[in-house]
């Protein structure tokens, strides 16, 4: 009588997950063909990401429901840009990067491909990443440094027993 409970439960198990296997399977292709909304899915399947480490970061529940919101509306091309504008709201104007007048303004043109953006903004978010993990490599090293990594002074070569950290260094390879 026990063996057949237990074999009952884990029967009711299996469709209870089958069932909210195909609910989520159904919501996400419902997500997919939506014309804004579906562009991260769509773009993820294009480019061959690893889909389950692009959304590992929503999983961990690590970040603010705001900061998740505007990282979400970003990744699904909702915010207002020229783009948005003419292709979504369909408004009379121009969706062409009002910087560099060369490509359409998205958000993913805006992030990492225009070229008037390139000269410095992304070069000095480049160096804010960089500093910070140069940051966490000295506190796991055990390198005296400042208390919050935004006040960090990288220095260009620090040695700490045999570990060497560098800085902006020029490497060569052989390419």
């Amino acid at each position: 009588m026990l063996q057949a409970a237990r074999c009952l439960k884990t029967e009711v198990q299996k469709e209870t997950r089958k069932m909210k296997d195909s609910i989520a399977e159904k919501t996400k292709v419902r997500w997919q063909v939506k014309r804004m909304h579906g562009q991260l899915p769509r773009n993820l399947n294009e480019t061959l990401e690893d889909i389950e480490l692009s959304y590992r970061w929503l999983k961990s529940g690590d970040i603010k429901g705001e900061t998740e919101s505007a990282i979400m509306a970003a990744q699904d091309q909702a915010i207002s840009t020229n783009s948005f504008n003419n292709k979504i709201l369909k408004q009379e104007i121009d969706s062409q990067c009002q910087l560099c007048k060369q490509h359409e303004e998205t958000i993913d043109h805006l992030t990492s491909g225009c070229l008037i953006l390139a000269k410095n903004e992304y070069l000095m978010r480049h160096d804010k990443v960089s500093k910070h993990l140069h940051f966490s490599i000295y506190k796991t090293v055990g390198i005296e440094t400042t208390d919050k990594w935004y006040t960090h002074m990288p220095k260009p070569v620090c040695e700490e027993g045999d570990v060497t950290v560098l800085w902006n260094q020029l490497v060569h390879t052989d390419r």
